[in-house]
């Protein structure tokens, strides 16, 4: 729900200056940024999961109104929204959240579209219909579903247009009594029976739309023509075996659609089981299941198998243990696997005996890979599959101990709580701030359309997070409950229930699905809230959510939107009795006016009459019809307002949330500071203690150093005598060894004058051989002399040593001297200070 793509921005800004100001150039760039978005591959930016890309699609809605004139970048928005229509999270979003469909019909309907254009729009309400839910009659639905079968009628027309017709009536028809009802008032339904009867000759996909359509026309009497059930059932197995062969997924879905639609009525159950071809169906059908199946196809083929099972015909009973082994296959799908665990659980139930425990390792197996997720992001397909897959864990539980002991020692408790925190990780990503992001839009709405189109943009994206908050709160109490009924035969599965449950944050799961519409998992939460093991602090949690939870549906009341989801009873336009009556009356009055005279005065004043209350009633009809459409949009208006008016109401407790946070900081922060007020008070006590404590053992010390100072002043009388007559030994050692320092230089200078003439010797004796005797005997001169030399060096250096030594010992008694005299000259002061009265004038200050 983060930041969107800036194209999207930069659309949102383009239509509105185009709504606010129609000029050429606002409606080049708006048309030239439309084509640009119809080409983006990458359709993740237009997910509906944030303010821009919900007020994205409310700004191509505004270009779809009846109300707007005609506009050269409608055709355009449909262009764009066929493109993104390929994504089924899409879809779905345009379908559920956007509500699209209603605002395309009156589109086709309004707008003059030649073949190609009308085939596509038709196309795109054909694919967005599919799975609608239509819980009243709406206005649209009154001029849609007539334009349709006229459509469906209408042999000059072709294929090209019969089929995304057909297909179309047969999306809105299922499911939803209202429009079931709508068709039985069309005035030339008789002509779409006859159509579609003499379509049996048709591709198999047109003859499952037409018995479809024939089953629907046909719902409201009470008696079913077995014929025509047999025939249903022929063309619906028949299209799924096709539809396995030739890869075909959107026929295999559209007969496992069909079958639901049957099963779901119980006035026909006598039919449905007294068919006798299921058995060779569904040997065809398990035969087609391979691994090498795509996963796509198997999908429409488990939802067709569950609805089988949930007929339990005695001719599909040899197959459960086949369907059993190619259901536990597909289990870790996630495209398919949760239509997989429907037929396992399915099976399960049907069973009367154990599981084998050949299939219970293989389930058990499955159950570990598929319970473990990864380091992605769950994503809502993940969490409803996970939902599925723990309801099976459940059911196995229950239905046998022996089960419920091996499934409790072969699976570890840790993979339930990694799947907690990630599940509950998904809450609490959702974006907390949205609603205060939507007290102030990104784009500013200059006009009233415009404002009302934000206040649109913004409430959708309440309901997504409050939809996705209730899928995440099942699955929260579903692995609770899993995790306590395992730990009723393993203890380590109590120890990791005990440390879900002190898990404050998922107290508002339980509360959340306490309080939701699911019978299931209400009964789940109130056994978990009531079982009297949650921990202290956790309880106090699951108080304050549950007050805050009564407080909220007492500021809010009933929900209005709660009106149009119950069962109520739909009355019908045009009975099929009132319609006979109506004929049976047209028939009498026509036979009377056969044997009449013409010139009866009477009778054609009856005529008239009835011809003026005709008149009456279809002016009547359409105000009616004028005044559902106002109702229509003034219904649409008002629950937007209610969810604004939700919106700012979960702002305003969220800014109290905060508020209340801030006070509670600051109350810590008011107890912080008086504690250490208190320290501070305590620590001053503890120093003015420190203080006259030190002030004593001063005033001991001053009188200890007053007789200290009193001795000291004797003994520096006597050490003064000392220190002069070291003075002098002192001045007579320095002269010493100055006369020594000289006579070491002259020695020295002496030794360097005989190894210069040492060396001259040296060198005049190479000069030749002729003086060698002289030299020789001139040698033994100089060596005698340099012995002699040496000898009295030898005695020099004694002589300089000792004086050194003697030298180095005087001035470290200097030194030593020096030290005693500066520390004698200290007292001196301090004894002269004392004696003149200065320390006592020091000393006085501290007594104060």
């Amino acid at each position: 729900m983060g930041s969107t793509n800036p194209q999207i921005k930069n659309f949102i800004t383009i239509a509105y200056d185009y709504l606010r100001s129609r000029t050429d150039k606002n409606l080049i760039q708006l048309q030239r940024h439309l084509q640009i978005l119809s080409v983006v591959n990458e359709l993740r930016i237009f997910e509906p999961t944030s303010m821009e890309t919900l007020e994205f699609y409310m700004c191509l809605e505004k270009f779809l109104e009846p109300s707007q004139p005609s506009s050269p970048v409608a055709w355009k928005v449909i262009t764009l929204l066929s493109h993104i229509s390929q994504s089924k999270t899409i879809c779905s979003a345009l379908r559920d959240d956007i509500k699209i469909v209603p605002v395309l019909s009156e589109y086709y309907l309004n707008s003059k579209l030649s073949k190609d254009k009308q085939l596509k729009t038709l196309n795109l309400i054909e694919k967005l219909s599919y799975r609608l839910k239509v819980v009243r009659t709406e206005a649209w639905v009154l001029k849609m579903v007539p334009e349709l079968v006229r459509l469906g009628t209408d042999g000059n027309l072709g294929d090209d247009l019969l089929l995304p017709a057909l297909k179309t009536l047969v999306n809105l028809c299922r499911a939803n009594p209202p429009v079931l009802q709508c068709l039985h008032t069309v005035h030339n339904k008789k002509a779409l029976v006859h159509k579609l009867t003499d379509m049996k000759t048709a591709t198999i996909n047109i003859r499952l739309l037409a018995t479809e359509l024939m089953f629907y026309m046909n719902s409201l009497i009470p008696v079913v023509d077995a014929e025509l059930m047999e025939y249903i059932l022929d063309t619906i197995f028949t299209a799924t075996t096709d539809g396995l062969i030739e890869s075909n997924i959107s026929l295999l879905q559209h007969s496992a659609d069909v079958f639901g639609e049957l099963i779901s009525h119980s006035s026909i159950g006598e039919h449905l089981r007294a068919y006798e071809k299921y058995g060779a169906y569904v040997e065809r059908i398990a035969d087609g299941l391979v691994p090498e199946t795509p996963e796509g196809l198997v999908e429409p083929i488990m939802d067709l198998l569950c609805h089988l099972l949930h007929l339990d015909h005695p001719h599909i009973h040899p197959f459960y243990d086949c369907l059993f082994s190619k259901a536990v296959t597909w289990m870790e799908s996630e495209v398919c696997g949760v239509a997989a665990v429907k037929v396992v659980q399915s099976l399960v139930n049907k069973n009367d005996g154990t599981v084998s425990s050949a299939h219970m390792n293989s389930i058990i197996s499955v159950l570990k890979v598929t319970l473990k997720p990864d380091d992605a992001v769950m994503s809502a397909g993940q969490l409803h599959h996970i939902i599925a897959v723990l309801t099976l864990l459940e059911g196995l539980c229950q239905k046998d101990v022996a089960l419920h002991l091996m499934l409790a020692v072969d699976l570890p408790p840790s993979i339930f709580s990694v799947l907690l925190n990630k599940i509950m990780n998904i809450d609490s990503n959702l974006p907390n701030g949205v609603a205060d992001s939507f007290c102030s839009p990104s784009i500013e709405a200059t006009s009233s359309s415009q404002r009302s189109l934000a206040n649109i943009s913004v409430l959708s994206v309440n309901d997504i997070k409050a939809s996705i908050g209730e899928v995440v709160s099942q699955a929260v109490v579903i692995v609770l409950s899993v995790v306590k009924m395992l730990g009723n035969q393993n203890a380590e599965f109590m120890l990791e229930y005990s440390k879900m449950l002190n898990n404050q944050p998922v107290m508002v799961h339980l509360v959340r699905c306490e309080r939701s519409n699911s019978s299931d998992f209400v009964s789940r939460a109130v056994c978990l809230m009531t079982e009297g093991t949650i921990p202290t602090d956790s309880l106090s949690e699951l108080v304050r959510v549950s007050e805050e939870a009564n407080s909220s549906q007492s500021t809010n009341g009933e929900d209005p939107r709660e009106r149009f989801y119950r069962p109520e009873s739909f009355q019908q336009l045009f009975s099929p009795e009132n319609e006979k009556n109506a004929e049976c009356m047209i028939s009498r009055l026509r036979g009377s006016v056969d044997k009449m005279e013409i010139k009866d005065s009477a009778l054609i004043d009856v005529m008239e009459m009835y011809e003026y209350k005709l008149a009456a009633m279809a002016h009547v009809e359409d105000a009616l019809q004028k005044a559902l459409t106002a109702s229509d949009a003034m219904n649409r208006q008002i629950h937007n307002f209610l969810l604004q008016t939700r919106v700012q109401n979960d702002c305003l407790r969220g800014l109290l949330c905060r508020q209340e946070e801030r006070l509670q900081e600051v109350l810590k922060d008011k107890a912080d500071i008086v504690a250490g007020l208190s320290q501070v008070k305590e620590s001053a006590r503890q120093q003015r203690e420190s203080f006259r404590n030190e002030k004593a053992s001063f005033e001991r010390q001053k009188q200890e150093l007053k007789r200290e100072v009193a001795s000291l002043k004797e003994s520096l009388d006597s050490r003064d005598e000392k220190i002069a007559k070291l003075q002098r030994q002192v001045s007579e050692a320095n002269q010493e060894s100055k006369t020594l320092h000289k006579l070491i230089k002259e020695e020295q200078d002496r030794f360097q004058k005989a190894l210069d003439a040492n060396q001259k010797l040296e060198e005049e004796m190479k000069k030749g051989r002729r003086e060698y005797d002289d030299l020789q005997r001139e040698n033994q001169r100089v060596e005698k002399e340099k012995t002699q030399l040496r000898d009295e060096i030898k005695e020099l250096e004694m002589l300089v040593r000792s004086h050194e030594d003697a030298m180095s010992a005087k001035e470290n008694e200097l030194e030593i001297v020096t030290k005693k005299f500066t520390e004698l000259k200290r007292i001196q002061d301090m004894i002269h200070n004392i004696s003149s009265g200065k320390i006592g004038n020091l000393y006085e200050p501290n007594k104060s």
